[in-house]
């Protein structure tokens, strides 16, 4: 009896194990280029936790910068790939999205070994420059990697997939750079660096098993190439998308600000809003993201987005009169409505970007978009940091007017993008590649 209870028992074991290997499996998609691009994506955003939660402690411990200096650098890195992001976006349609993703991928990963050498500004500031346009064209290339192997009706659900794993790479990386945060050595910040550039060589790597997509020019049938002309409903969609965005900057950067100035709310609750915002958005931003697949789905979607980002902004705006407990409670409601902005915005933002391109162009494409979407990145943390602690409370009711503001263009800007799209239908066609034959055995 006890031979076969004790033989019960590991069949039952084994059984489970199965049971979670295969519910395991079927969460990950079918073998070939999704998954590539989602284990891309996966090692891309853990070296990037790693490198963003460790690189400005290691330009100003190691290599001797000021912090202004730092500051500096990483303005202009992220202005000047904003700059180059639509000629980077015709270089992809002249490549081929792979050769440029692999391109600048091993590119990163080398200026990231270069960028443990840096001594003083002027080694620094050509190499993070050049990190920047190397960052901004991974982005581009990814983009149209999507657009070109991705079927339409999925494209929204795959990025909703990226989403998730991208904030669950992102947070393995920073637990990670809290160990050698801890250790503060220059060696350990350097081994941050350095693991940002293996990261970007394991991607590198990763991506030769992706297919290969013919360069626009040498797609039979094609009549534009990376030559495209600038989109401008295209680019005002992507630049009144963004603005939801801001609500992002306003979680990270605003609101901690103001919990720690501001109010009696107890200041370790500022770190917690940020994980509560992660975790929510790894659960459930693939199921909120249903029903934007389409423009009219999108464009209702981006609405609500406008509406809860508003609505925040003003309960923000009255946590420095409340004591500490009704004034954590008016703050976790107010990172729920942020949350919620930020998850449906997004969902909107990625079917605006892929429903209303030209497919014979999708890099130039991208990098429009991207062009577009870089309101909150330059303009958003000196905004969102000087009107709140220049006009208290009033400056959370100029954010909730920039948010009603979005909310009155949204359906304009849509409508003049649809107008300007009478070959819609084709432009969102779906794209030929040539699959290289490792592709089938991934």
């Amino acid at each position: 009896m006890t031979a076969a209870s004790d033989r019960h028992g590991t069949d039952e074991i084994a059984g489970t194990g199965r049971g979670l290997r295969e519910r395991l499996r079927s969460a990950l998609p079918p073998p070939g280029p999704i998954r590539i691009l989602q284990t891309n994506t996966l090692i891309t955003t853990f070296g990037y936790g790693l490198y963003t939660s460790g690189s400005a402690l290691f330009f100003v411990k190691a290599a001797d910068l000021s912090q202004s200096q730092v500051g500096l650098g990483f303005s202009l890195a992220g202005i000047v790939g904003v700059f180059v992001s639509v000629r980077i976006g015709r270089l992809v349609d002249r490549w081929g999205p792979r050769e440029t993703a692999l391109c600048f991928a091993t590119l990163l990963s080398l200026l990231m070994v270069a960028a443990v050498f840096v001594r003083d500004l002027w080694q620094f500031l050509p190499v993070i420059i050049c990190i920047g346009v190397a960052e901004t064209a991974g982005n581009v290339a990814w983009g149209a990697l999507v657009g070109h192997l991705v079927p339409k009706g999925d494209r929204v659900r795959i990025v909703a997939r990226n989403r998730v794993l991208s904030n669950i790479g992102f947070s393995v990386g920073v637990l990670v750079a809290g160990v050698a945060i801890g250790l503060n050595t220059r060696f350990a910040y350097a081994c941050l660096v350095l693991g940002m550039a293996v990261a970007a060589m394991l991607t590198a790597v990763s991506s030769l098993r992706l297919p290969r997509v013919l360069p626009s020019q040498e797609r039979a049938g094609s009549k534009r190439s990376g030559g495209v002309g600038y989109d401008l409903p295209y680019i005002a969609v992507s630049a009144v998308s963004s603005m939801t965005l801001i609500g992002n900057t306003i979680l990270t950067v605003g609101l901690p600000l103001w919990v720690v100035t501001q109010t009696s709310v107890p200041h370790q609750l500022a770190a917690w809003m940020i994980l509560g915002n992660t975790a929510i958005v790894i659960l459930l931003q693939v199921k909120v993201s249903k029903g934007s697949d389409t423009v009219p789905g999108a464009r209702r979607m981006q609405r609500w987005a406008f509406i809860v980002l508003a609505a925040a902004c003003g309960c923000i705006a009255f946590v420095h009169t409340l004591g500490a407990v009704p004034g954590a409670a008016v703050l976790i409601v107010a990172v729920a409505l942020l949350t919620m902005g930020e998850m449906w915005g997004e969902s909107a933002n990625w079917c605006f970007r892929f429903n209303f391109l030209d497919s014979r162009a999708q890099g130039a494409y991208s990098g429009m978009y991207i062009l577009g979407n870089s309101v909150p990145t330059v303009v958003a943390p000196a905004l969102v940091t000087f009107v709140t602690a220049r006009f208290v409370p009033g400056g959370w009711f100029i954010l909730a007017g920039i948010f009603v503001l979005g909310l009155l263009l949204n359906g304009p800007v849509i409508s003049w993008a649809e107008r300007t799209r009478p070959d819609a239908e084709a432009a969102v066609a779906e794209p030929e590649y040539h699959a290289v034959a490792t592709t089938q055995k991934a």
